[in-house]
Order: C-alpha cells, then structure tokens, then sequence
C-alpha cells in the first residue's frame, strides 16, 4: 500500500497547467497531479435528462469562464458532478458491471500498467460505472491513459459477454485532487459508493490502495 504524503501535492495553479481539452467536459492536466476520476457504460444515462444536463451546464459556464475560483469549482461540482453521481447510483441501464466476470476483465486492464504508466490508487466498480484515483508517472498523459483502459477494457468485456458493440460513453469525469485533505474525503467516497447505492455483496468491487500520512 502507497503512503501519499503532503508533499506529493503541489499548490494547483492556472497557470501552471499542462492542458484544457474539452468535448462536452472541462479536462485539465498538471504534471504529477493526482486524479479522481470516473467514467461510465454507454446507456448508463436516460438521454432526456443528460440532455438536460448539457443544457444547464453550456448556460452556466457562459457565466462563468475558465480559469475558475476555488468557490466556482466547488459550485460546478455541486450542480453538475453530483446529478450526475446521483443519476448513475440509480443504476440506469443495462448494468453489465454487476457480472462478476465483466468486473474482473476491467479490473486486469486497470491494473496493467500500474508502476509503469501511472500509479492506481483506490477504486470502486459499480454496475454501470467505475471511480478511480490515479497518478499518472513521468511524462504520460492522463488523457492518453484513460483511451488506453477504456478501450482495452471495452474490448474484454465485449467478449465476456460474446458481443461486440460499443461499452463506455465517450467522455470521462476527472478532477485535480488538491490536497490530502480533498484526498481521504474521495476514498470515503470511494469505498461508501456501494453502500449509498443500496448494491449486495458480488455487485460491486472495491480496494484500498493508498494511506495517507498523518
């Protein structure tokens, strides 16, 4: 297990950044940032109400450009990152993460290059949607390491299941976690996932990777 210490965070700065990409989400990268992220299967949100969503959102951010306060940020996650959580502990969808096999096939491939690519923190698979914090290594790029596990991983749990087909939305949530403080309330949330979404043991999978120093 990893001790992430204090000093393995560096004060977030605008400035600073490495990138901002965007699709329909804000991405932004920073060398040695750690990240939450979460990405999700392709049905696992009603369209009408995503739809919804990506109205709400385009009005507020004509109101509030990049780069944002602190304040800003924690407003975004509020309105938006949290319907959307809430949305998917709903269990909208074909669920196909709930099969034990489908888990592990994701699990192997977000495994595969821990120590070498990045550094895999702790992460919950629920059935429609998967949390991770992670620490990309050197010079790999978080976007470019998403794509990879994303699309190895889609591949697997299409022949799980003996079908071939799209299996994860395109976009992914990622978030800078900006200290250690920020850092232990996401593996709270992290590991209490499965139980504010009512999920039974063999639903879901979880694991403890990192301490963090006190």
């Amino acid at each position: 297990m990893r001790t992430v210490r204090r000093s393995d965070f560096e004060s977030f700065d605008w400035a600073g950044i490495d990138s901002i990409h965007r699709k329909h989400l804000p991405h932004v990268e920073q060398s040695g940032a750690i990240y939450f992220v979460t990405f999700r299967l392709a049905d696992s949100l009603p369209q009408k109400q995503l739809k919804q969503w990506r109205a709400d959102r385009s009005a507020w951010m004509a109101f509030h450009p990049e780069p944002w306060t602190e304040d800003e940020a924690m407003e975004y996650r509020r309105e938006f990152t949290t319907r959307i959580e809430k949305w998917l502990d709903a269990g909208s969808g074909e669920c196909v993460l709930r099969n034990e096999v489908c888990r592990s096939a994701l699990e192997i491939t977000m495994k595969h290059h821990h120590g070498a690519s990045y550094d895999l923190g702790d992460w919950v698979i629920m059935p429609n949607h998967v949390h991770f914090l992670i620490q990309p290594l050197a010079s790999s790029c978080l976007s470019e390491i998403l794509k990879g596990i994303k699309g190895v991983s889609a591949r697997r749990i299409n022949q799980c299941l003996g079908r071939t087909g799209r299996v994860w939305m395109d976009e992914s949530f990622d978030h800078i976690v900006r200290s250690l403080e920020q850092l232990e309330k996401l593996q709270t949330y992290v590991e209490r996932n499965p139980m504010k979404a009512g999920l039974r043991i063999g639903e879901f999978s979880y694991e403890r990777r990192w301490m963090v120093e006190k």
